[in-house]
């Protein structure tokens, strides 16, 4: 099966990224078509120092090509192909200057469904290739109030032409990076609102963004928007001034109501300012610091795992920085003594609670290590009538909190059985693997 694109051979337009952005991006934005179809907007953008430029006649050209592929996961079709482009540049010293991308979009259209896309980027002059892949899932459309997914844009823009940018009136330049900064302190947004009901009642919107910590930091509306005759779908544009705001990440969130129902959507963004604090300047990671950084399942929060998930790599790497800066327990020296100790806690369960079936990482003893550090007591109990092997860990500075491991299946691996914390669960019958009294009860 092949994908249809609108746009085959052609000279790319070039317009000017964000600083920070050095990397090959993309994302997707879902627009309901129908009840069963929805169109997906690709956009992806790639900085010019990606790819090789030879003198072509006067002009610095570097011809690459882009293959795509479509797998539904759930029926295992998949739909490929690939578009040969050319991008243009002035010249190094001003492609450097303005940080120039290759800015490109498609629309492919898919029933609901679990899919993976898998962008390959190729430098035709060098062979090299980049290579990104992403899940997405398409839902039916709902029969009430809804919205689609929120686009970042870097513009928007009057347009009733009919260029690859344009829809519904208005030309939408796509941001597919999600990072704002100096040289792009408004933010613009494009969604889709879906199911309005068929009055003439005005319907409100309101705009909020929050920041890393959940805290909101903007907050305008209720804006009116009145309702076209005979028509349940409307358009919202707008645009943020980031100027105020502080290097970091965030999360548009966008809501609608009309009558008694609303409905939210919600989109991270990422700011990026020159001026950064000392302390930013001198992160960076050794080595050995690199093989473990990455590992922050079990002491990040789920806001922040969920962000985490979203980003580019450009974005993934600043994300950890700030990560990490913020967990440094003594910023006044050059290393950075949480990370440090993270990969600590890593080195000691992976050798103290790795056994021949799972490494130490993955057991609960190695989760709640990691989380928690050294245990303040340990007792261990191997030869109790009518109990497998158990242990007793008690941590004193967090309040008291104790956890209870029972060799379950005989083979080392202790599981977690009782928490005395809702932080982490206990079995509903803990009290049939140790004795009543092991859990302070």
């Amino acid at each position: 099966m092949k994908i249809s694109f609108k746009v085959i051979f052609t000279l790319l337009i070039i317009v000017t990224t964000l600083s920070g952005e050095a990397t090959f991006t993309f994302d997707i934005t879902r627009f309901f078509w129908s009840d069963q179809i929805t169109e997906v907007e690709v956009h992806y953008a790639i900085p010019y120092n990606l790819l090789s430029y030879r003198n072509e006649e006067g002009k610095l050209e570097a011809p690459f090509k882009v293959d795509v592929k479509f797998e539904n996961l759930d029926t295992g079709e998949s739909l490929h192909d690939t578009v040969k482009l050319v991008s243009v540049i002035p010249s190094y010293k001003e492609a450097e200057e303005r940080n120039l991308l290759a800015l490109e979009q498609f629309k492919v259209y898919f029933k609901p469904s679990r899919y993976r896309i898998t962008m390959n980027v190729v430098d035709i002059n060098t062979g090299k290739k980049i290579t990104r892949s992403e899940l997405f899932y398409i839902d039916s459309l709902k029969e009430n109030l809804t919205l689609s997914d929120i686009e970042l844009a870097t513009s928007i823009e009057m347009d009733t032409t009919t260029g690859k940018f344009t829809k519904n009136g208005l030309k939408v330049i796509p941001n597919p990076s999600g990072i704002y900064g100096k040289g792009r302190d408004k933010l613009y947004f494009y969604v889709e609102v879906y199911n309005l009901k068929d009055n003439s009642i005005p319907y409100e919107m309101n705009y909020i963004v929050l920041d890393e910590e959940g805290n909101i930091v903007y907050n305008i509306g209720p804006k009116k928007n009145n309702k076209r005759d005979n028509i349940t779908i409307d358009i919202d544009v707008g645009a943020l001034n980031l100027v105020a705001f502080k290097s970091g990440f965030y999360t548009l969130k966008i809501k609608v109501r009309d009558g008694d129902i609303s409905a939210t959507g919600e989109r991270n963004f990422q700011v990026q300012k020159d001026v950064v604090s000392k302390r930013e300047k001198l992160a960076f990671f050794t080595k050995e610091e690199e093989n473990y950084y990455d590992k922050i399942e079990y002491i990040a929060s789920n806001k922040e795992i969920s962000l985490y998930k979203t980003l580019s790599d450009s974005g993934k790497l600043e994300f950890l920085k700030r990560f990490w800066i913020k967990r440094d327990t003594n910023p006044a020296t050059p290393e950075n003594e949480g990370l440090i100790e993270f990969i600590n806690r890593l080195k000691y369960v992976e050798d103290k609670f790795s056994t021949v079936f799972k490494q130490g990482y993955y057991t609960d003893r190695g989760r709640i290590h990691i989380k928690y550090g050294q245990p303040d007591v340990v007792e261990t109990y191997q030869f109790e009538i009518d109990y497998k092997p158990y242990e007793i860990w008690e941590y004193y500075s967090y309040g008291g909190y104790r956890f209870v491991f029972s060799d379950l299946g005989g083979d080392g691996e202790f599981w977690l059985v009782y928490s005395s914390t809702p932080r982490e669960s206990s079995l509903p019958n803990w009290k049939k693997y140790v004795p009543y009294d092991t859990g302070g009860m």
